[in-house]
């Protein structure tokens, strides 16, 4: 069953009991969005090369390790689970890069695009490599307009439709895609 099968009220009836310490919630909110966060860590990684050490699969289950290991957290709908699992993701790859920048091996790279989850693939970003680039470049978008820094998080790394970005920030549809537009050129020309 996919996330848009189990209605709202009952991913946050999950939710509520995950965070109130009910472990089985957890893996069954788990295996409610798998085949979602799945999909998001494939499409980030559609272009690196066969047998690559991240793999979407392996991407997800470092994902639930780092969800699942800690104390239960609060969280109040989807959106707002896929914002926080976004933000982890974005932690992963960052990390990852680091990992493989440290060793300093040559070699093929794979490339992360920055477009929205339906998406054009406007801007590929070498996971070895430029995903540090595009980390710093979106923290400093953060300190410059943190909402269009979340909106970048939670329709790249979240993989949220415009209407779920602005459910979850609260905002117009409009606003998220001007956030979204300027925060795309901005970035561009930082790593671009």
């Amino acid at each position: 069953m996919s996330a848009d099968e189990v209605g709202s009220k009952d991913v946050s009836a999950i939710l509520s009991a995950w965070g109130e310490g009910d472990q089985s919630a957890g893996e069954e909110l788990i295996g409610i969005v798998y085949q979602e966060l799945r999909r998001l860590a494939a499409h980030y990684l559609a272009d690196e090369r066969e047998g690559h050490t991240l793999q979407p699969t392996a991407l997800v289950h470092e994902l639930y390790l780092k969800l699942f290991s800690s104390k239960p957290l609060q969280l109040n709908d989807r959106e707002h689970f896929l914002a926080v699992a976004a933000r982890q993701l974005r932690r992963i790859v960052v990390d990852h890069a680091r990992n493989k920048q440290a060793q300093k091996r040559g070699g093929h790279q794979a490339t992360i695009s920055l477009n929205d989850a339906a998406g054009d693939r406007g801007l590929l970003v070498p996971v070895d490599a430029r995903v540090i680039d595009l980390d710093q470049a979106l923290e400093g978008l953060e300190k410059l307009d943190s909402r269009a820094a979340h909106v970048v998080e939670l329709r790249f790394f979240g993989g949220l439709t415009d209407d779920e970005v602005g459910k979850t920030l609260g905002i117009s549809l409009a606003t998220v895609k001007r956030d979204w537009d300027f925060a795309r050129s901005w970035l561009l020309t930082q790593i671009g």
